[in-house]
């Protein structure tokens, strides 16, 4: 991380200015579902008026749930730094998978143009949200349901970071290494 800072310290001496977008970690878990529940409540509804009557329903929904969870979170970090890796051209250290409070996460240790940033930024809502609904209609019940709202849930930072993009005057990004969010390196 010590490069990345060195390096948006380099880009300011050449006259860049920087904007910190960063999140603490209440606005994360609230503004992200804020944005995530019209998408879960898209999921709910259809679900509850189109597809409940086709529906193959378990119990044992918690372990179901935790099952969702435990595969979905570590591919969900994974495609943040395929995104990042692909739409960036990073090399091989650019890209970093740690754990934090026992969740794993990556991170993007290279100073990237705004649409690349923004592409890791939201694959994993494209990816995972959109597949997971589409396994809600095709194959309706309880694991697909669950399966749906985690995917559409954890990725509601995802979408108040790529808002913060898409509002800022950003042309480069960095992903900040302490907390979600990015800063936004402008001329």
């Amino acid at each position: 991380m010590r490069a990345l800072r060195q390096t948006i310290a380099s880009l300011q001496t050449e006259g860049w200015r920087m904007e910190n977008h960063t999140l603490s970690g209440k606005e994360t878990y609230l503004r992200g579902v804020l944005f995530s529940l019209p998408f879960l409540l898209l999921a709910g509804g259809m679900y509850r008026v189109y597809l409940l009557d086709r529906a193959i329903l378990l119990d044992h929904t918690t372990m179901i749930l935790l099952a969702a969870v435990a595969v979905s979170l570590p591919i969900h970090e994974a495609l943040h730094g395929l995104g990042w890796k692909i739409m960036g051209r990073l090399e091989k250290g650019d890209i970093c998978f740690l754990f934090r409070h026992g969740l794993p996460m990556c991170s993007c240790k290279a100073v990237l143009p705004a649409r690349a940033y923004l592409t890791g930024v939201l694959l994993p809502f494209m990816v995972l949200g959109g597949g997971s609904f589409l396994f809600l209609i095709v194959y309706p019940g309880s694991v697909s349901l669950l399966t749906a709202l985690v995917n559409l849930t954890l990725p509601g930072a995802d979408l108040v970071i790529a808002y913060k993009i898409l509002r800022s005057d950003a042309v480069l990004v960095a992903d900040s290494p302490d907390s979600a969010g990015f800063v936004g390196l402008c001329r």
